[in-house]
C-alpha cells in the first residue's frame, strides 16, 4: 500500500512539473513573438495613431519569413504613406507593416456557421488583397475591401490566371464588377452585359 501511495506521489510530482514546464515554455513564446513584433516594427512610431475604432476579427497573419501569429486583427491602416494591419494580443495592438506580411486569414465566428476570409499580399503597393474567387488553382480573384465578409466587389480587382496577375482595373468602366466582366471578354472574346449575370456566382463561373 505504502509503495502504492509514493508512486501516485511521484507521478503527481512529476505531472506537476511537466505542466509547470509547459507553461514556462508558453510564456516564454508569447513574450519572444512580443519582442519579435516589437523588433519588427522598431521603426514604426504608429502605436499612438492606431485607430482602434475599426473592426478586429480572430485570425493569424502569416508573415514573408513563415512567422504565424494569431489574435484579433485589423487590416490596411494607412500611416505615413504606408499600410499596416494591427495585431492585438492580450489587449496590446501591435502594428506590422503590410510588406513584411504574406498573408492573413480571418474568421467570423458571429455566426452559426464560422466564414473564413483570406488576404494575400499581391503586389508592391502594400496593400492586403481580398480572396473572392477560386478555381482549384487555375484561377483566383481578388478585391481592395477591408470588409472581410461583405459580399460586395470592392475598388482594383486583380485576377491570376496561368501563374499571370492581372490588374484589371480602368477609369472608364462604371465599377469593378465591369471589369471582370471585360476582362472575360477580352480572354474569351466574347460580348457579356452586366445584365448577363444576375449574381457573382454567376459571372465567376465564367472565370
Amino acid at each position: 500500500m505504502k509503495h502504492f501511495q509514493l508512486k501516485i506521489s511521484i507521478i503527481s510530482i512529476l505531472f506537476a512539473l511537466i505542466s509547470n514546464s509547459i507553461y514556462s515554455q508558453n510564456k516564454a513564446l508569447e513574450l519572444a513573438n512580443a519582442l519579435l513584433i516589437s523588433n519588427l516594427n522598431s521603426d514604426c512610431n504608429c502605436h499612438n495613431t492606431i485607430n482602434t475604432n475599426q473592426p478586429f476579427f480572430e485570425g493569424k497573419v502569416i508573415l514573408k519569413d513563415s512567422s504565424v501569429y494569431k489574435g484579433n486583427i485589423s487590416i490596411n491602416q494607412p500611416f505615413e504613406n504606408k499600410m499596416f494591419t494591427i495585431l492585438k494580443i492580450d489587449n496590446t495592438y501591435n502594428p506590422l507593416e503590410n510588406d513584411l506580411i504574406k498573408e492573413v486569414h480571418l474568421t467570423h465566428t458571429e455566426e452559426e456557421t464560422p466564414k473564413k476570409t483570406k488576404y494575400i499580399n499581391l503586389n508592391s503597393d502594400e496593400r492586403l488583397y481580398r480572396l473572392i474567387y477560386k478555381n482549384d488553382d487555375l484561377v483566383s480573384a481578388y478585391d481592395a475591401s477591408n470588409e472581410p465578409f461583405d459580399k460586395s466587389l470592392i475598388g482594383r480587382i486583380f485576377i491570376k490566371e496561368n501563374k499571370t496577375l492581372t490588374d484589371t482595373w480602368n477609369f472608364w468602366s462604371s465599377g469593378p464588377k465591369k471589369d471582370v466582366i471585360n476582362y472575360i471578354n477580352d480572354r474569351d472574346d466574347t460580348n457579356y452585359k452586366r445584365r448577363d449575370f444576375e449574381s457573382l456566382n454567376d459571372l465567376f463561373a465564367k472565370l
